[in-house]
């Protein structure tokens, strides 16, 4: 044992530089994200306020009680619909996008590269901001639009699903961005002697994108609809600025839900379960999404 153990001292004094190297990262990790996922997990089994120090244990309670709140469960509902919405909305923009700018020069590939990432640059907040004077019911410019066209204004923020449809479209103005840029990656990484076999065989362009150049982006599309689900689970700040959950809590997703009942209403026990309940949703998808990339062998 003590053998074991002078060999195992030696290991860690050999690589003791690149520890040091590493710490910095592992601290600030440990400091901001696993103290404080531990700390709301303990918090979600007691009855808190703003003042911590007097919570009340009350195990599961939070959780039983959040399986019959209507406000939660139309919350996930949101959630949910709001990933297979934009998820796959997104995919199969930045994929169309992606195909008609490859064959491009590479000047105009980088000018529609910065033209669709921009938006994302300027983020949600920004982007908000603007869409709130688009859906404006009276001056804003959608409507004027469709009074050119001879129809009515329309409550985009007011009613449903108006201000859900709303919130969907401001998400994808800002989140098709980066898959572009990924899949022009991954068409750039695959090789012409594929393409050049595939235009030999008598296949058009057509062909060639849906059998030779989408099975062999499969990675890149796996990885996109995984960050990009993973990204709409945590929408929260275009809902605070354009619709604050509403009409009805129509538009409210759970981390919006989760900043309503901590920071408006002081129920940190309560916040703190539906976090949990959404960090486990995550981890269950991602670990659907793993296995699924392993099974394909991609």
């Amino acid at each position: 044992m003590t053998t074991k153990l002078k060999v195992f001292a030696r290991k860690v004094h050999k690589g003791l530089p690149g520890y040091l190297f590493i710490a910095p990262g592992y601290i600030a990790f440990i400091a901001f994200m696993l103290i404080p996922i531990l700390f709301a997990i303990s918090l979600s089994f007691y009855k808190a306020s703003f003042d911590l120090n007097a919570r009340q244990f009350i195990g599961f309670k939070q959780y039983i009680l959040l399986s019959k709140d209507p406000v939660f469960l139309q919350a996930l509902k949101n959630t949910i619909n709001y990933a297979l919405i934009i998820v796959p909305l997104t995919v199969l923009i930045a994929l169309f996008v992606a195909l008609l700018i490859e064959p491009l020069g590479p000047r105009l590939q980088a000018l529609f590269r910065g033209a669709f990432y921009l938006p994302g640059v300027a983020g949600g907040v920004v982007l908000s901001v603007v869409y709130l004077w688009i859906f404006n019911p009276t001056y804003g410019l959608l409507n004027y639009g469709l009074g050119l066209l001879g129809i009515k204004p329309v409550l985009w923020l007011a009613t449903n699903p108006h201000s859900f449809q709303a919130i969907c479209a401001v998400v994808l103005t800002f989140t098709i961005g980066q898959p572009i840029i990924l899949f022009l990656a991954g068409l750039a990484g695959i090789s012409q002697d594929v393409i050049d076999a595939a235009t030999v065989d008598g296949a058009n362009d057509i062909q060639k994108a849906l059998f030779v150049r989408l099975p062999l982006l499969r990675p890149v599309i796996l990885f996109v609809v995984a960050t990009q689900t993973i990204q709409v689970f945590q929408l929260w700040e275009v809902i605070f600025m354009v619709t604050r959950g509403g009409p009805f809590n129509s538009s409210t997703s759970m981390v919006f839900l989760i900043y309503q009942t901590a920071f408006e209403n002081s129920n940190y026990g309560k916040a703190s379960a539906i976090g949990v309940i959404l960090m486990l949703i995550i981890m269950i998808f991602t670990m659907l999404q793993l296995k699924f990339w392993n099974e394909t062998d991609v």
